[in-house]
């Protein structure tokens, strides 16, 4: 993993899922790694949280029940610029086209392990 770019403890990984059980796991996984987190819960929270952190990059579930995911990607892009990388999360079975949907750089199956989870999101800062 030497080629992978260190994680940046200053500019935030934006973890956005309904679920607080995820939201606590992959925050922790990614804390454990060295990276900052911010969390939201929701489409809105995660658009006003991107706002003004500025995440590196997002990780994304596209379950949300209150939004589409596909909006909220490009509301996030709006607030942090076009090339912001999305890391999708999901247990649903079309990740692949989900992901795809939203302009994603990869996509994690539900549940996934915590190395995957880091490496997906060292390769998001790595774009």
């Amino acid at each position: 993993m030497a080629d992978l770019p260190p994680p940046n403890i200053l500019t935030p990984i934006l973890v956005v899922d309904d679920d607080s059980d995820v939201r606590r796991v992959v925050t922790w996984a990614l804390e454990d790694a060295g990276f900052m987190v911010a969390t939201a819960a929701d489409g809105a929270a995660a658009c006003t949280c991107a706002a003004s952190q500025r995440p590196a990059v997002v990780v994304l579930d596209v379950g949300l029940p209150d939004a589409d995911s596909t909006l909220v990607a490009a509301r996030l892009r709006d607030a942090c610029g076009s090339t912001l990388p999305i890391l999708v999360i999901t247990a649903d079975g079309r990740a692949a086209a989900k992901a795809a949907r939203v302009g994603a750089y990869a996509y994690l199956h539900k549940p996934f392990e915590d190395d995957a989870l880091v490496a997906a999101v060292r390769l998001g800062l790595g774009r």
